[in-house]
């Protein structure tokens, strides 16, 4: 299949209403790999309103017919992986292994949520009168905008937009402009999977009026945000405004407790392993190591001496 490198809003493969464009850039050799479009406020306008238009069918759709769908998407994931796992490579320098292993990760999500949206139960609840029955149902809740981080652009972005389309939701997207390519590799799985034209789409430009164009528009019934606690906290203001729904996953901040009966050398390997993987842009990286005193030399050595060991490139 040929893919497509733009913005996706209403099943149209499009440039930036501003006409601007983002150079993604490989952080390992400071070269540019492409310009991709770099819109704005009036994107995400048009993408949610395109997302508005398609939720009555694709929320009416069955959660079997939508988890066919995802399943699809499951398995054309697996079978591109070796190459759009070069593309997340490319533009977020992380090693071909862990891009791999995130690319699948990602489809086991889609697979996941194609199979727990067919398990939405609702409840029956006791009433006070004989002559009544009290039961809740759970509906998709309407447009989803979802946007997301570079330091896992493939495995952010599914989890979210796998679980909103399970549910019945249409999402629009706004990926990382370090790294928005893995999110159109995504779109286009998506669009040849089956996801109808709407359903899922795709901005790419700064992320302040987007945000806050999602918070304010009144299709837009929830945003998801993987990022940093200020952006997080920023959002929070402005949807204290309009009533929006948030989820939110931030930075977090890690100790790791070292305690004198432990096998120091084992506990060295998997502190490191921990604090280094994808270059330590990871939400629970231990950012402080808190060591017993009688073992501290010891540990502080051991890493020492392994970290200088490591490999960078």
């Amino acid at each position: 299949m040929e893919f497509s490198y733009k913005q996706l809003i209403g099943g149209d493969w499009c440039d930036a209403s501003t006409g601007r464009v983002w150079r993604v850039i490989d952080p390992a050799t400071e070269t540019i790999i492409r310009d991709v479009p770099y819109g704005a406020d009036d994107d995400c306008r048009a993408a949610i309103e395109e997302a508005e238009r398609a939720f009555s069918d694709w929320a009416g759709r069955t959660a079997y017919d939508r988890g066919a769908i995802l399943k699809r998407m499951a398995d054309l994931v697996r079978a591109h992986v070796d190459r759009i796992a070069r593309t997340t490579v490319c533009e977020s320098g992380k090693p071909l292994a862990q891009a791999r292993g995130e690319w699948l990760v990602a489809a086991d999500l889609f697979e996941w949520f194609a199979e727990e949206g067919k398990r939405a139960y609702g409840r029956i609840i006791p009433s006070r009168a004989s002559t009544k029955r009290l039961t809740v149902l759970k509906q998709p809740i309407g447009v989803v905008g979802i946007v997301t981080a570079w330091n896992f652009p493939a495995y952010n972005v599914a989890r979210a937009a796998a679980a909103a389309l399970a549910a019945g939701c249409t999402v629009v997207i706004r990926p990382s402009e370090y790294t928005p390519l893995t999110a159109m590799e995504m779109m286009n799985l998506l669009v040849e999977a089956g996801v109808p034209p709407g359903a899922a789409n795709l901005v790419v430009g700064e992320a302040d009026p987007i945000g806050q164009e999602m918070l304010r528009h009144p299709a837009c019934a929830k945003v998801h945000l993987t990022g940093s606690v200020a952006v997080g906290k920023h959002l929070m203001d402005g949807a204290s405004k309009t009533m929006t729904r948030l989820s939110l996953e931030l930075g977090g901040n890690a100790p790791a407790l070292i305690f004198g009966d432990v096998n120091v050398e084992q506990v060295v390997a998997g502190a490191i392993a921990a604090k280094f993987r994808n270059g330590g842009q990871v939400c629970i990286a231990p950012q402080r190591f808190l060591v017993t005193r009688h073992v501290a030399d010891e540990f502080v050595d051991r890493v020492a001496t392994r970290v200088a060991a490591l490999r960078v490139g």
